[in-house]
């Protein structure tokens, strides 16, 4: 069983974090909010913009990653074992690939990607991982990766 340390952790793991469908109402309540911009908010407008109708905010998108991915860490065991992970220093190219309609369910996964000592901070080790949102038909639609401090485990401990 893992204990959640860096070490620990394989470069290719992969959690399936859950779906998420998106409605007009929690598109529109999401950009009110954070992105009010008319194909967000106005379903009227939106028929008239780019987009040909309402679609959610690629920060909405990501939004629901990120509530998706806490509530993997508090089902998993080895994610609870105190502060070993969490802070993140920034994600790296994101992408929303399609627009997400009303209606539409997302289906959200996370995978290591690669693994970094850190020797300036030899206590923590960073991951990388490859976030992406797929519709129910598989179909690519928001994709980044992302990276995150993990603790390592003491130096006599390490293999």
């Amino acid at each position: 069983m893992s204990t959640g340390y860096w070490e620990d952790i394989e470069i290719g793991a992969r959690r399936e974090l859950g779906s998420f469908t998106f409605t007009e109402e929690n598109i529109i309540a999401f950009a009110r909010k954070y992105d009010p911009q008319p194909f967000h908010i106005d379903p009227a407008a939106a028929k008239q913009s780019l987009y040909g109708g309402l679609i959610a905010s690629g920060w909405h998108t990501a939004a629901v990653w990120m509530k998706l991915v806490i509530a993997e860490r508090d089902r998993n065991a080895t994610w609870k074992s105190g502060s070993r992970a969490g802070v993140s220093p920034g994600f790296e190219e994101m992408k929303w690939l399609k627009p997400v309609r009303p209606g539409m369910t997302l289906f959200y996964s996370t995978e290591v990607v690669e693994k970094v000592a850190l020797h300036s901070r030899p206590q923590l080790g960073l991951l990388l991982s490859r976030n992406e949102a797929r519709d129910g038909e598989g179909t690519l639609m928001m994709q980044f990766i992302g990276k995150g401090f993990v603790e390592r485990k003491p130096p006599g401990e390490r293999t």
